[in-house]
């Protein structure tokens, strides 16, 4: 045991020390934080009025024309009714586009023209669509004797309150958001620091530094102590991100921008994200109304936050030390990192494969395809993180653990079996036939 945690301390010390873990560590907050906000502050400051020439010989257009939130847009009537002479009017720099409206026939309005002087952004395209189509509809609405009045009476925006049994406000995007945290995080701590793993291992196997420490300790000592430094490094490197993340949030970012400036980037982050995170984030950013609690505070009631954060580490360190200590075995049977590959895939298809069905885990939390994933212990890692905070029976929860826990036993022991062998192993090109002797050998 105390060979084990010298070659710990050595990797830890080596790894948190080198100034690539230094400059991941700092400028990783950073460059995430600028990844999401630069592109929306270059958007917002150059942003300016677009003024759209309007050619409509039908004559119902123009009084329809309803911009809405889009302020940007400005409509202008052409002066005059002669589509080359309104085309020419884009020479001037002032008009950003023309529309040129025909006569149309209501039922089916086609031949509507967009003309620029130069490319039209897609967003601006879709902008002018949507302001056309909103004008037509309102004036075969006046057609159909309908007024804007009655149609609003008839809309109905059905708002629901949902709840726990226990009569506390529940949010199934809240439940959503903490599952998938957890699993993304545990997904990706696997692929990162087990690829550190791997090459860890190949670089001292082709440096031939493994056979001087292979004479003072054992390979299964030498094997789950690199694991165990390594895991060290990636949970230094994950509260580190944690606490610098809070400083930016809460320090960094209010001090280099106004409150409008974040209120604008808010609000267009949100109208840039997928109909699915667009509700979730709407919900996250409204204000409360008549006392009702708000979407983050129901996200914190309606879980047990101590029981989650249990929960995640326990699937975190089970599940990288099982699928490291694969990885180690995978490295040590190669004499290079090109002939990884061959090993690399089978064992990462678990992973990959859970992680594309989260959503169908999500949707059926209790269903037969969800349990069986969070029973699995190559897939319960993450498939457990999404159901868990959906509520999961505690047999199943420590069917689960339990399951883990041999299967990473099993892993370990097996990935040993392999490693004692592999690690001395030069020249050979190895397959999956060899691999099983490999573990029988004496």
């Amino acid at each position: 045991m105390n060979k084990i945690f010298i070659i710990l301390q050595r990797e830890y010390i080596t790894r948190v020390r080198k100034r690539t873990f230094l400059l991941l560590t700092f400028l990783t907050p950073i460059l995430l934080g600028a990844l999401f906000t630069l592109p929306v502050i270059l958007a917002l400051s150059t942003e300016s009025e677009k003024f759209v020439l309007l050619l409509d010989e039908t004559n119902k257009i123009q009084d329809r024309i309803d911009v809405g939130k889009n302020k940007t847009l400005k409509f202008t009537p052409s002066p005059t009714k002669k589509l080359a002479e309104a085309r020419a009017l884009l020479e001037d720099k002032k008009y950003y586009a023309l529309v040129y409206v025909p006569q149309l026939n209501w039922e089916k309005p086609e031949g509507i023209q967009l003309f620029s002087a130069k490319g039209i952004g897609m967003e601006t395209e879709m902008d002018i669509k949507n302001v056309l189509s909103k004008a037509i509809e309102r004036h075969k609405m006046e057609l159909a004797g309908i007024k804007q009045e009655d149609l609003n009476k008839i809309k109905a925006n059905v708002t629901i309150n949902s709840y726990t049994a226990t009569g506390e406000k529940s949010s199934s995007a809240g439940l959503f958001v903490f599952g998938m945290v957890g699993a993304v995080v545990i997904y990706f701590a696997i692929f990162i620091y087990g690829s550190q793993v791997m090459r860890g291992v190949v670089e001292e196997k082709t440096s031939r530094v493994v056979e001087v420490i292979i004479s003072t300790v054992k390979p299964f000592q030498l094997m789950m102590g690199k694991i165990l430094g390594v895991g060290l490094v990636g949970i230094t490197q994950f509260v580190l991100w944690i606490l610098l993340t809070f400083a930016i949030t809460n320090f960094a970012v209010p001090l280099f921008m106004g409150k409008d400036m974040q209120a604008q980037i808010q609000k267009r982050t949100i109208q840039d994200a997928n109909p699915q995170t667009k509700e979730i984030a709407e919900k996250m950013t409204e204000k409360p109304k008549n006392n009702a609690t708000s979407f983050f505070d129901t996200m914190l009631n309606q879980i047990n936050l101590p029981a989650f954060i249990g929960v995640f580490l326990f699937y975190f360190v089970f599940g990288y030390l099982m699928y490291a200590s694969l990885f180690a075995a995978a490295a040590s049977a190669v004499d290079n990192e090109s002939e990884m590959q061959q090993f690399v895939v089978p064992i990462t298809v678990p992973l990959i494969l859970t992680i594309s069905m989260s959503s169908l885990i999500s949707r059926d939390a209790d269903g037969v395809m969800a349990f069986w994933l969070s029973m699995f212990p190559l897939t319960s890692p993450i498939a457990m993180m999404i159901r868990y905070p959906f509520g999961v029976p505690a047999w199943q929860l420590g069917l689960s653990i339990f399951l883990l826990v041999v299967g990473f036993v099993a892993m370990v022991w097996l990935a040993g079996r392999i490693y004692r062998v592999g690690i001395m192993m030069y020249g050979k090109k190895v397959n999956y036939r060899e691999l099983g002797k490999w573990i029988f050998y004496k």
